[in-house]
């Protein structure tokens, strides 16, 4: 193909526009799993929540700018979110220094780690139908492609969060 075809193809079949439309059909799932146990005796824990949990238990020390970057959200949202964790008493937040900086230090409760542990065991029930789909190296490969293709946008365009 030379250069004077990639202009031929149709938004629609860019790869960037797929791989929004895969991002959009995977949250709409996401976010219908949380719909259909948000009113059974064991809620689970909204997208949201779900995504800045699974941030803090990967990393205890972020902040909440560091959180909102990783989940591309605004502060103010992100705020607005552990607020509602700590009163659902999923997390504590203590004050601690970063650099002279004070910042709110996350630490996830007992029972927020229930209900995260529960809530990704339901996620992981909705994704066993993706993985009868794909072998484990392909998904695998998917996974680093996807984190390749982030990476290089992040490092040649000028996104800031």
């Amino acid at each position: 193909m030379d250069k004077g075809e990639n202009f031929k193809i149709p938004y629609v079949d860019n790869v960037f526009y797929k791989l929004d439309q895969t991002a959009r059909v995977a949250e709409l799932m996401a976010r219908n799993c949380y719909k259909m146990y948000q009113d059974t005796d064991k809620p689970i824990l909204d997208l949201d929540e779900f995504k800045i949990l699974s941030h803090i238990m990967d990393d205890p020390n972020l902040s909440q700018s560091d959180i909102g970057k990783l989940v591309y959200k605004g502060k103010a949202h992100v705020g607005k979110i552990l607020n509602e964790l700590e009163k659902k008493n999923y997390i504590e937040r203590e004050l601690t220094t970063r650099n002279n900086i004070i910042i709110k230090h996350t630490v996830i409760t007992e029972q927020g780690k229930e209900i995260y542990f529960y809530t990704d065991e339901k996620f992981k029930e909705i994704n066993q139908n993706i993985k009868k789909m794909f072998a484990e190296e392909e998904l695998k490969t998917l996974k680093f492609l996807l984190d390749k293709l982030k990476t290089a946008m992040l490092n040649n365009n000028k996104i800031s969060f």
